[in-house]
């Protein structure tokens, strides 16, 4: 498993391995793949979006703050670079927090609970570029159950 410093994975060599994979007639094919994990993530929004409160209402962020979550499902955190087939996957277990919530709540509408960090799960899974310096990143958000707006109301 790679570990992470700071924002860089550093691959553990004893966990690459070369993996075959089930053989089509006579041929085989050997894939290297390396899993790492990742303990730390933040990121910062450049600017304020709009998000949706309910069908009619929506409100500004304000800059948007991203960390992981360290009460993450253990199948978050983690990720597998496959170099044969050139493929990178990475799943993130992160809490989203920003301005906007607490001036939602401060103007008396919305329950206070809101003030808790949203949770979520993204999920990339990204191409390697041909000379493995970087990647092209397809990714997916799951906000999870309860962390987000649900079961907020108005007072």
């Amino acid at each position: 498993m790679a570990l992470v410093r700071g924002s860089e994975p550093v691959a553990d060599p004893t966990r690459s391995s070369t993996v075959e994979a089930p053989a089509r007639g006579a041929a085989t094919e050997a894939r290297q793949q390396v899993m790492f994990g990742l303990r730390a993530l933040y990121g910062l929004s450049p600017s304020s979006i709009r998000l949706p409160l309910n069908e009619r209402e929506s409100i500004d962020s304000g800059q948007v703050c991203v960390t992981i979550d360290p009460d993450a499902d253990p199948s978050c955190n983690m990720g597998l670079i496959d170099y044969g087939r050139g493929k990178l996957t990475v799943r993130y277990g992160g809490q989203l927090v920003f301005p906007g919530l607490y001036d939602l709540v401060m103007g008396g509408r919305f329950d206070p609970g809101l003030l808790h960090p949203v949770r979520g799960v993204a999920t990339d899974d990204c191409t390697l570029t041909p000379d493995l310096t970087g990647w092209r990143a397809d990714g997916r958000l799951q906000f999870l159950p309860g962390s987000i707006w649900a079961g907020a109301h108005g007072y």
